[in-house]
């Protein structure tokens, strides 16, 4: 990595640290201008952006880290995250897929799923998802309680019985 690079995603990093949000920007902006392809200075711009809530402009550079990072579940979670907000549900869905073709059995690609599946008014194949996520990761069962997505689903017997309680 070029020191100069490094020397700036570092700066970004401790501003991000520190929340001095508008100076991380500045120093991640001078990384990309000296590497615009920089992986870590391309993660580290997303960051700040989507703690900025400043999701459309974090899409492109989210959508960059997951095209160079394919088998990486966890990029496309986020980038589904982020089009639902910007773009639509389907969009999302689209997206997410891709985190199922990355890992199988990434938890939070079946429970991201399940979500958006449930708000489609899907619950079956909401309901086949939370029960793939949960044996996959049962800390989500408390999430699951609390996700308003999921509220569609909490007076079928099947949730709460996937659950352990009514919600």
């Amino acid at each position: 990595m070029n020191a100069e690079v490094q020397k700036h995603v570092e700066y970004a990093s401790g501003y991000l640290d520190l929340k001095m949000l508008e100076d991380a920007l500045r120093e991640t902006d001078a990384a990309l201008a000296l590497d615009p392809h920089h992986p870590r200075a391309i993660a580290m711009k997303s960051a700040i952006l989507w703690h900025q809530n400043r999701l459309q402009e974090a899409e492109p550079f989210i959508a960059e880290l997951a095209e160079m990072n394919p088998r990486d579940s966890g990029i496309w979670v986020n980038l589904a995250y982020i089009r639902r907000r910007v773009h639509s549900l389907d969009a999302a869905v689209e997206t997410l897929q891709h985190a199922f073709d990355a890992n199988p059995k990434d938890p939070l690609a079946h429970f991201n799923m399940a979500c958006y599946r449930a708000v489609q008014n899907r619950p079956e194949e909401a309901l086949t998802l939370l029960k793939n996520a949960l044996s996959l990761d049962p800390k989500l069962r408390d999430l699951a309680k609390a996700e308003p997505d999921l509220e569609n689903l909490h007076r079928l017997p099947d949730f709460q019985k996937l659950i352990g309680s009514a919600v």
